[in-house]
């Protein structure tokens, strides 16, 4: 199983079959079972999070939906990148999937979805912020679990981004003031910088620019992102 990596091109005869989880009778795409758990965990961790807020049943609606047209994104996106390949093969549908192109699309769209809607919801942006990351922190915490107890992918990164994620996740769900969007963005911060360095642990990890994976990128980039949020949230705050 893997979360990121699993697709080359989109041709229906080069794409990856994700490893498989037997589990009793029953056999389980195992990328379909971390994105499950992936969503899961976010909204329970959002749904605690958000206890006895007015904004809960909303932001919950809003993240399950997210979640679902994520998931038909990224399935339904192998018919955008192979339509030949699916129409002679429907039933290719049930078994395979856009990959890491699929998965950024669908992340965009899912995005996308989830700021039309918090605009013609009466929740501010930081709470959607805060929903956000709190959502993606349990999620990630849950691959990692999964990876470990299934003996996928290297141990001791698995065991540390766990770790990582469970420290993060804690603290931001101890953290009630959900007006304030400080907390969150600084845990945003340093998770993303935390990924960067715990990648190097991978050895395996495929190269992309220097000595730094693709993933590694999109997590300093994230830490930017953050980082960028954080400075002109300080600078509102102090009337700047």
């Amino acid at each position: 199983m893997n979360f990121v990596r699993d697709y080359k091109e989109p041709k229906m005869e080069e794409v990856i079959v994700l490893s498989t989880v037997q589990l009793g009778p029953f056999i389980i795409n195992g990328q379909m079972l971390l994105t499950l758990c992936f969503g899961a965990a976010g909204w329970l961790a959002l749904r605690y999070r958000l206890r006895n807020k007015p904004e809960r049943n909303l932001i919950l609606t809003m993240a399950s939906n997210a979640f679902f047209l994520w998931i038909v994104i990224w399935k339904g996106s192998v018919l955008f990148f192979d339509p030949v390949g699916v129409i002679q093969q429907p039933v290719s549908l049930l078994f395979f999937d856009g990959g890491e192109r699929g998965q950024w699309i669908a992340s965009l769209i899912a995005l996308a979805y989830v700021g039309y809607r918090s605009s013609k919801q009466p929740i501010s942006v930081k709470m959607v912020m805060i929903a956000l990351i709190t959502f993606f922190l349990a999620g990630w915490l849950a691959c990692q679990l999964v990876l470990l107890a299934f003996g996928e992918g290297p141990f001791w990164y698995n065991v540390a981004n766990a770790g990582l994620t469970a420290l993060f996740l804690l603290s931001l769900l101890t953290f009630q003031e959900t007006g304030s969007s400080a907390r969150a963005i600084q845990l945003g911060v340093w998770f993303s910088i935390g990924n960067v360095l715990l990648l190097f642990m991978d050895h395996a990890r495929p190269l992309f620019f220097i000595s730094f994976s693709e993933q590694q990128l999109v997590f300093l980039a994230l830490a930017v992102c953050f980082t960028t949020w954080s400075w002109f949230d300080v600078k509102s705050v102090r009337g700047g």
